[in-house]
């Protein structure tokens, strides 16, 4: 295996600085992923060219960039059972303290711990580098008959979504009418996911902010 790697940082000011750095290995439960694909969202282009609008924990924290990564698991460490070296997998984008009431019912996006809840490529080193340390198994997607690239975009844009239409779902009974706000990637993600997953009805529009 490689000793080093290339890492993304954004520092902001339109530039991107590309560093060299020691290939990481994986502790108890974590898992060495190979990158193969990290796309780029709209919060990395606000990154690039301005700098993170978030504010303390919220804020980037000048970590290895990136939230939209797939690859390959190469390395595993000590307790990893549901996913072993050579598994092809997406990494969901925010990890939490896995002990609080949400995270132990799967909405880590919504962990309460300051210290633990972390964004990949915001308070955690993300996906542009050619490797990634996945600190939980929780954490991964297998990609199935996806290539990377085209998996990668949904580690944020389709489970972000999915977690919050997974949530509403005892309420999606039919006739109930769900709203969707926002008809980006995100919000088209959820009007499909709804229809999927339940009988209920669906409307979407965006706000006017005239």
């Amino acid at each position: 295996m490689d000793q080093s790697m290339r890492a993304a940082y954004l520092p902001g000011g339109r530039e991107v600085e590309l560093r060299t750095l020691p290939v990481p290995h994986p502790g108890h439960g974590e898992v060495l992923l190979r990158v193969k694909a990290s796309t780029i969202c709209g919060s990395d282009i606000r990154c690039i060219y301005y700098e993170h609008l978030g504010q303390g924990p919220e804020g980037y924290q000048g970590v290895i960039a990136g939230h939209e990564p797939s690859g390959q698991i190469v390395e595993a460490g000590p307790g990893c059972r549901r996913f072993g070296v050579g598994d092809r997998v997406i990494v969901y984008h925010i990890s939490g303290c896995g002990i609080c009431n949400d995270c132990r019912r799967g909405y880590m996006i919504s962990c309460t711990s300051e210290k633990y809840r972390r964004a990949y490529g915001w308070q955690r080193d993300g996906g542009m580098a050619d490797y990634m340390i996945v600190p939980s198994t929780r954490l991964l997607v297998p990609l199935g008959k996806l290539e990377p690239r085209d998996a990668a975009p949904l580690s944020d844009a389709a489970l972000t979504p999915y977690h919050a239409v997974r949530r509403a779902l005892p309420n999606l009974v039919p006739g109930a009418t769900v709203l969707v706000l926002g008809i980006g990637g995100l919000g088209q993600m959820a009007v499909q996911l709804i229809r999927a997953l339940s009988p209920a009805r669906v409307v979407a529009g965006d706000v006017d902010e005239a």
